[in-house]
């Protein structure tokens, strides 16, 4: 399921206590105080404070706290969590721009961006222009809707920012798609081949030497072509 950011009001989110998409229970904390008139000598009148409200998760039944539209606590940002399988050296940028993502979206992107350039040096691209890196991996199998989503949020084509340049125009909405965009290239690119070689080596060793025998017949008849 696509990751849907926690948002003030909204019937269901992915919860930011366990992360699981459910829906969300609110209400509200009301406070008054008595606070003195000006030039009313000591008269006391009564104002009421920004609401605090408090939203409850159908799955953990954990709660959220919201106060000036804004998640208060848990002092977690809501995004998605990183692959299980996302390379250590990718998954450190990854963290910070989640550390980050609820205080500063654009911060957040410029860091997502760090990422994916680490993450096609990781898949054995140079890294030095990453539209070329992801035209490459497409070329390997990476689906080109992917190359064609990180085109849409200004990671590579004719608009590409660097990383680590910060973009006015980098917003909430943006920076989640990044951290999708993350996760989906390391599901494609990382985790997936991980479980086909898995399901291979698990076949009796007689038939993965068949197998074998059999591409390297067909690697020499391509040679020979």
């Amino acid at each position: 399921m696509t990751y849907v950011a926690p948002k003030e009001g909204a019937s269901g989110f992915h919860c930011p206590r366990c992360n699981v998409y459910a829906a969300q229970s609110w209400f509200g904390v009301h406070h008054m105080e008595w606070v003195a008139k000006p030039g009313q000598n000591g008269s006391l009148q009564q104002i009421a404070l920004p609401a605090l409200l408090v939203a409850r998760c159908g799955h953990c039944g954990q709660y959220s706290y919201w106060l000036d539209h804004k998640l208060l606590s848990p002092d977690v940002t809501g995004a998605p969590l990183a692959h299980p399988e996302m390379p250590d050296s990718v998954k450190q940028d990854y963290e910070e721009a989640r550390s980050v993502f609820g205080r500063s979206p654009r911060s957040s992107s410029a860091l997502l961006r760090l990422a994916i350039q680490k993450l096609s040096t990781h898949l054995g691209q140079p890294g030095k222009n990453l539209n070329e890196d992801i035209g490459e991996l497409v070329k390997a199998g990476l689906p080109v809707q992917i190359q064609r989503s990180l085109d849409i949020v200004r990671v590579v084509g004719n608009n590409q920012v660097h990383p680590g340049v910060l973009d006015v125009r980098d917003d909430p909405d943006t920076a989640t798609r990044l951290f999708e965009l993350v996760n989906l290239i390391v599901e494609d690119r990382v985790a997936r081949p991980k479980q086909i070689d898995a399901l291979y080596m698990k076949l009796p060793e007689g038939a993965r030497k068949q197998i074998e025998e059999r591409d390297a017949k067909a690697s020499v008849k391509g040679t020979q072509q």
